[in-house]
């Protein structure tokens, strides 16, 4: 059946300028970066910034959240549905893709208002020209959808052969994870799917194809299911597709693959385009409350949206206790595992943006709880020890070899797993953070309390100390900066063990005060009697890590003594450009360089505990010694800088952590583990180095206030936040700030 009345751009990409993120020409080297830049997700899924001719070998993919597999003893890691827009286009037997035929040109564009993925592509055959054009989006309004109009145009009559379907070659590092997979077909609407092989999860992609002209057939080929389309295009008749899909992955019992089925069959290009109108109204509503304008370079006001899109986009749906992995939904790299960085980076943009997220980034933690226990004892401690890296349920993805030796080819013992005792206070900070900033009793009731108070057990449990000393100590540990493992009293994880036991002990009395039921019942069963006074005499003891004369506060025990070599020194001496810089034998080991920002963390994360002079002084110690081999590190400089008034390098730090995704310059190796993707976390940096920083926005007396440091660059900024059951509307300018109730007003920089 045809549609003559699909005549494409349904979903056509925005002409303004501040919208959208534009690449034009094709560079081959580039197809793998792009497929981190052009990203799509929709918090269910995510669909790689690829062409629709590239497949596995470039890295195409759509990347599920929560779905893990582990095939033989290799990594666990997220599995990949199969890719239902495998689209490839044939002139007289020649496939029309960039990386094997000539092209006369092509942009790439990511539409941020509307989150739609566009290409154009402008091939030379024979003595014509043949466009195509291909504008897709992942259903925010139904987030198991996705769609993809696909136009094939002329410069004169051309005999066309279109391939199109599911792509039953599915990219994985450590797969095959679907097995006992099959294709079907059930009238106009098709699929292909297996069974992951740890879970038995039915993981499945359906699809349906509309066309305007041509001749179709339908294909069940070893390599793809689908159709082929054989027509003459003219230049008064393109040849448009138009492609609805659908995955399931066995958990959504309220949409069973009958159910979806039915769905794509009943679709027509007009209803199609209701869903799309649909889609942009729901991110319409997010852009309301999450959108940054400034007056200032448009190539700023870009960085930001893109940086605020990418974390809107991957948002865990909501009811489904999921978090955020460091990866975001751009792929297997990093497990697709959970790393801190969700609650120091990515956190604080949900609660003041999104609020109804944290509550699932919250769940999230408080079902990983029972893991977290269960780690404490084996290693011979009580209370709750989070993992460095997290899948679904809070399952411990750590493994102990996570670098490869570039010179053996052997895999390194790394200690992140045993050592980096600071994710528990990371974890439990950030759910008193929500707490307080939302001022709602059920994140502690219903089980935010209880994580609380079992990462300050895991401290009082795992502290050393001394007969002859009165300090309490936390020896043997590695904190932000990887490259110095186990070392004793890292300034970071002492002061956020302090903070975590602190709030464990305001949690319990703020229930005290204001659930008398529920504290009766908590304080027999964590036995608080005994446990309240052992947490305050911890607290009064724990060593923290002073200035120096000249204000330097020493990163860990004997950190100053290490050889003061520059970084440029350092890098010197590696024999392979891949080699792992830390770890007991790396480069970097034996000196002050650091991977990322450690002491000046702590800053940022504890401001009102230095004086200014103490933070200006550490930040100019530390940041010259920084290798920035993290993508956390820049926001956190930036940040401090900002902060402290030093506009310049804070503006140069905003521009490269906002481009790390747009470069793709960013560290890609880990020895010879490939670590690349997008990375949210230097989204969530740059948000809060904008408003943070430049707005200076910051709580005094439970009261917002915004302090500005805007760079000289930016006139002006405007937001909204969300803030104990209201929205605020910021607007600043270099001359102040004024934060004002915003429940029901439009925002922007010109009102």
């Amino acid at each position: 059946m045809t549609f003559d009345n699909l005549t494409g751009q349904l979903f056509w990409p925005t002409p303004l300028k501040d919208w959208r993120i534009e690449e034009h020409g094709f560079q081959p080297e580039a197809v793998i970066k792009n497929g981190n830049k052009f990203l799509t997700a929709n918090g269910y899924m995510g669909y790689r910034g690829t062409l629709e001719e590239n497949g596995a070998a470039e890295l195409a993919a759509v990347n599920l959240s929560g779905v893990y597999d582990q095939r033989g003893t290799a990594w666990r890691e997220p599995v990949n549905a199969p890719n239902p827009f495998h689209v490839v286009t044939r002139v007289a037997g020649q496939v029309l893709d960039p990386l094997q035929h000539p092209i006369s040109d092509h942009e790439q564009v990511l539409d941020m208002a509307a989150a739609v993925h566009h290409r154009r592509t402008t091939f030379s055959t024979g003595n014509t020209l043949v466009t195509i054009t291909a504008n897709r989006f992942l259903d925010m309004a139904q987030p198991q959808f996705m769609f993809l109009e696909y136009i094939v145009q002329v410069k004169q009559a051309t005999v066309i052969s279109v391939t199109a379907g599911i792509d039953k070659q599915i990219w994985d590092i450590n797969g095959p994870h679907l097995v006992d997979c099959q294709s079907w077909r059930d009238d106009s609407v098709f699929g292909y799917g297996g069974q992951t092989g740890e879970s038995q999860l039915a993981v499945t992609t359906l699809s349906r194809i509309l066309v305007n002209q041509g001749e179709c057939n339908d294909i069940d080929r070893p390599d793809q299911v689908g159709q082929t389309i054989a027509v003459t295009v003219t230049p008064e008749r393109p040849l448009c597709l138009l492609i609805a899909a659908a995955v399931t992955t066995g958990r959504e019992t309220d949409a069973p693959i009958a159910a979806l089925a039915d769905t794509l069959a009943s679709y027509t290009p007009e209803t199609i385009g209701q869903e799309y109108t649909r889609h942009c109204q729901k991110l319409a509503a997010l852009w309301h409350t999450s959108d940054i304008q400034i007056e200032g370079p448009q190539q700023d006001q870009v960085a930001l949206r893109y940086n605020i899109l990418a974390l809107m986009m991957i948002a865990p749906l909501a009811g489904s206790q999921l978090s955020i992995p460091a990866r975001g939904l751009s792929g297997q790299t990093y497990k697709g595992a959970v790393f801190w960085d969700t609650e120091l980076f990515m956190t604080p943009f949900f609660l003041a943006t999104q609020p109804t997220v944290v509550h699932d980034l919250v769940a999230y933690r408080l079902k990983g709880l029972i893991g977290a226990k269960k780690k404490a004892v084996e290693y011979g401690y009580t209370g709750a020890f989070y993992a460095w890296e997290s899948q679904e349920d809070g399952y411990d993805a750590t493994s102990d070899y996570n670098v490869t030796d570039v010179f053996t080819n052997r895999p390194m013992r790394t200690y992140f797993k045993d050592k980096q005792i600071h994710i528990s206070g990371d974890v439990a900070l950030a759910i008193w953070h929500a707490f307080q900033w939302l001022q709602d009793p059920a994140i502690l009731t219903q089980g935010g309390a209880e994580v609380i108070v079992e990462c300050a057990r895991f401290y009082v449990s795992y502290a050393t100390a001394r007969l002859d000393r009165p300090e309490v100590a936390f020896a043997d540990v590695i904190g932000p900066d990887e490259y110095h493992e186990r070392v004793n009293n890292n300034a970071f994880t002492n002061r956020v063990a302090l903070a975590t036991i602190e709030a464990a002990l305001a949690a319990v009395a703020y229930l005290q005060e204001n659930n008398a039921e529920y504290s009766a019942k908590i304080a027999q069963q964590w036995q608080l009697t005994d446990l309240l006074p052992l947490f305050t005499e911890t607290a009064a003891r724990i060593r923290l890590q002073t200035p120096n004369a000249a204000g330097v506060i020493s990163q860990f025990d004997g950190y100053l003594a290490l050889a003061d070599d520059s970084i440029d020194t350092v890098r010197s001496r590696l024999l392979k450009p891949k080699e792992y810089w830390g770890g007991a034998y790396g480069v970097a080991s034996q000196t002050q360089v650091i991977k990322q920002a450690d002491v000046v963390m702590m800053l940022a994360a504890f401001l009102n505990d230095f004086s200014s002079d103490i933070v200006r002084a550490n930040w100019q110690y530390y940041e010259p010694r920084t290798e920035h081999g993290s993508s956390l590190s820049y926001s956190m400089y930036g940040l401090i800088a900002a902060q402290l008034g030093m506009t310049a390098p804070a503006y140069d730090f905003f521009q490269k952590t906002a481009a790390i995704d747009l470069t793709g310059e960013s560290k890609q190796w880990a020895g010879t583990i490939y670590i690349g993707g997008t990375h949210p976390a230097a989204s969530g940096g740059t948000w809060r180095l904008a408003v943070e920083g430049f707005a200076g926005l910051h709580v005094e007396n439970d009261q917002l206030v915004a302090t500005p440091h805007l760079p000289s660059q930016w006139q002006k900024m405007a937001f909204r936040t969300y803030y104990q059951g209201h929205w605020y509307r910021v607007n600043v300018t270099a001359a102040g700030a004024v934060v004002s109730i915003a429940d029901d007003e439009k925002i922007g920089v010109d009102d």
